[in-house]
Parts: C-alpha cells; structure tokens; sequence
C-alpha cells in the first residue's frame, strides 16, 4: 500500500505511540508495545522527533512480518510512522 501523506494523515489510528524526545533502540521499543498491544487489522503511528526511527521501526516491522508498514509522514516537525498489524 503506498498512500500519499496527506492520506496517512487522514487515517484514524487504533493506538498512538508518543515517541517524542526518545532515540534508538527505545523509539523502536516503543513501536513494539505498541503493535504487541494492538489487534489484526489496526493502525498504529508512532510520532517521533528521532529521523532514524523512520528507518529502524519499518525495517523490524518487515523483518518480523509484525504488520505492513504503511508509511511515513511529517508534520509539525515530527515523524509519524504508520503501521498495520498482521
């Protein structure tokens, strides 16, 4: 699925995870806890200040086919990562 940022940035996700001040490993961490907590089929978007995280979180998340990674969009200059869990 490739959606626009302005298309992220419409989707209503299940669960928010506030990454914000956080660096690697603890970003992706937190990305995680937070897909374990989520159920098949929801949303989770992490929102971060840490641009490594934009590599590290979709990378693990394919990796471990913990979900589909959905993208990544900027605003207010943080970085929201998006992901569905499988």
């Amino acid at each position: 699925m490739s959606l626009s940022e302005k298309e992220l940035l419409e989707l209503k996700p299940d669960h928010v995870v506030d990454a914000i001040g956080e660096v690697c490993p603890h970003t992706l961490n937190l990305a995680l806890a937070g897909l374990k907590k989520a159920k098949p089929g929801e949303i989770v978007v992490e929102i971060t200040d840490h641009s490594i995280a934009t590599k590290t979180i979709p990378a693990a998340v394919k990796m471990n086919n913990y979900g589909e990674f959905l993208g990544v969009a900027k605003h207010k200059g943080n970085y929201h990562i998006f992901v569905k869990k499988h």
